[in-house]
């Protein structure tokens, strides 16, 4: 990609209103995927939930995106589109339990719709992108042709014609032409961090909800205690996101930003964060697991939910900080340590109950609290050092 600086975003807007009420049909389908590997999965359902929620996920990416060039101010038009794409994805969220059966042409036909919706913006202001006419057309309209052949295909070719019109989408962001120029001046960075961080919290609150619920359902003193210490967990991990990770998502864009580095924030904001959120959703799933079971040994599939859930997290954000181009001092305190511990779940939990694993799980993620509180200090100690000398060569 391009490394020429960027210009000056041309708006740095918060996000509004109607796309925090887009993402309440997001809560909808990370419940019911979610809800897919409680219990005792086997990597044949880690397949399938990570492929759902992909489908979830790029029709989330493509309607961020799209409001993020063209939403700056809300018209009726894109107020209908937003609803018309809302429509989609709770269609698709419904047929997540047998979507791979009967509820198939369903969630195909979601999948089809949102891709249709998006692709009208980018061909109204395809003269002002300077795309050609084709470009959208192949990017929403094939695949939405593809999503809506596979109804009368049967499995598994029908499977790869959803692989292949995701893979078509995804492929067409690595050539981007002479649209890369214009990305480069006009996407709004302060809107994609702040798109992304309230994501999250949707996520984590979805964990909660999973806890609250398997505590409704499993009623006890062990169901009682594994669910206060998961309220833990969930607080320790949202609070390295919110009071760690931001601030290094934040100077990360921003360099890219500079950088005029558009492959970079591609990698960043829509590609890397799908990771992020299967590793919250896995760890609420095993956590949820984890309350009902309480009193119990837990299962291998849900342990492995836990222990990779926040494997996955960290190892996320190790490779968003590389991506950013942060040096490996500034992450070797942590990083290796996030995706490495969390496996140590695993022995443990066949000699321990449930509740004693997620007690294990707090003193994971409160150990690398601790490590990420250590880190932040070292580097803002650095750069602190770093202006200084920088001050006082310009004084002298």
């Amino acid at each position: 990609m391009s490394d020429q600086p960027l210009a000056p975003a041309v708006v740095g807007r918060r996000v509004h209103w109607l796309e925090l009420f887009f993402d309440l049909v997001m809560v909808a389908y990370i419940g019911q995927i979610a809800h897919t590997m409680h219990g005792d999965p086997r990597w044949t359902d880690a397949l399938v939930f990570f492929a759902l929620l992909a489908a979830a996920w790029w029709a989330w990416v493509n309607a961020t995106i799209t409001m993020n060039l063209f939403g700056a101010r809300v018209t009726p038009s894109i107020w209908i589109a937003v609803t018309i794409a809302m429509i989609a994805i709770g269609v698709m969220a419904a047929a997540v339990p047998d979507a791979l059966t009967e509820r198939a042409a369903a969630f195909a036909i979601g999948n089809a719709v949102i891709r249709l919706v998006w692709a009208l913006p980018w061909l109204l202001k395809r003269r002002t992108t300077g795309a050609p006419w084709w470009r959208p057309v192949v990017y929403s309209g094939i695949p939405a042709a593809l999503w809506l052949a596979s109804i009368a295909v049967p499995p598994p070719w029908q499977y790869l014609l959803w692989a292949i019109a995701v893979g078509i989408e995804i492929m067409l962001l690595g050539f981007l032409g002479r649209q890369r120029t214009w990305l480069r001046d006009h996407l709004d960075i302060d809107h994609l961090v702040e798109r992304v961080g309230l994501l999250v919290v949707i996520v984590f609150g979805e964990s909660i909800l999973t806890i609250i619920a398997d505590l409704d359902e499993h009623w006890g003193a062990p169901a009682g205690v594994a669910a206060i210490l998961g309220f833990a967990t969930v607080s320790m991990l949202a609070w390295i996101f919110f009071g760690y990770a931001t601030v290094a998502v934040e100077r990360g864009l921003r360099r890219l930003q500079l950088r005029g580095s558009v492959g970079g924030l591609r990698d960043t904001v829509m590609y890397l964060p799908f990771f992020l959120i299967a590793g919250i959703v896995l760890f609420a799933a095993g956590l949820g697991t984890a309350v009902a079971d309480a009193g119990h040994h837990l299962p291998v599939g849900a342990v492995v939910c836990l222990a990779g859930g926040t494997s996955l997290f960290f190892a996320t954000s190790l490779g968003e900080s590389l991506r950013y181009g942060a040096p490996w001092r500034d992450i070797v305190v942590w990083g290796p340590a996030g995706v490495l511990l969390p496996w140590v779940l695993v022995p443990l939990s066949t000699v321990v109950t449930a509740e004693a694993v997620v007690a294990a799980s707090a003193i994971v993620i409160a150990i690398m609290l601790g490590l990420n509180e250590f880190n932040f200090r070292r580097v803002q100690a650095r750069l602190e050092a770093d202006a200084a000398r920088g001050v006082d060569r310009l004084a002298s």
